[in-house]
């Protein structure tokens, strides 16, 4: 958090992106941030605004200062819970999930990306969810391909 804004824009990378190849595994107790088309999860003002906050700064740690990765990411979601929250899916807790590790912006707040610049980048993925006492997720980044279909290189 910063003195001058009511919320935590994220940081500015201190380290090179994440390399084609490399895995992040995030466990995260709880349940997922889930995509709201009313109202956004990334406004603080937001009820369950708090599962964005706990994902970014954990996706945050597991970047570790890296740069967002830049080329395709496979994304997997193991949801556990004893059921889903009254009129949600398994696809508004993925669309939750992918919103919060990119970098976004609306009238009252201004992300930096954590993961990738834009969830267009995930390019294949797995959702499962899986009945259980507890509340609990789990997320496998999968860094994909290192280059932006129709990037050219510098100088080229």
């Amino acid at each position: 958090m910063n003195d001058f804004l009511p919320y935590d824009p994220g940081a500015l990378p201190i380290a090179p992106a994440p390399s084609a190849g490399e895995t992040i595994l995030i466990r995260l107790d709880g349940l997922p941030p889930y995509k709201d088309e009313h109202f956004s999860i990334r406004n603080t003002r937001h009820k369950v605004h708090s599962r964005f906050t706990v994902l970014r700064q954990a996706a945050i740690r597991a970047m570790a200062g890296r740069a967002p990765y830049r080329g395709a990411v496979g994304l997997d979601l193991d949801m556990h819970a004893p059921h889903f929250e009254n009129g949600r899916s398994l696809t508004d807790y993925m669309g939750g999930v992918m919103d919060t590790l990119d970098g976004s912006h609306g009238m009252e707040f201004t992300y930096l990306p954590v993961v990738y610049e834009d969830d267009c980048q995930v390019a294949s993925g797995r959702n499962q969810f899986h009945p259980h006492a507890s509340e609990f997720y789990e997320l496998t980044i999968h860094f994909l391909s290192d280059a932006i279909e129709g990037e050219q290189p510098v100088g080229g």
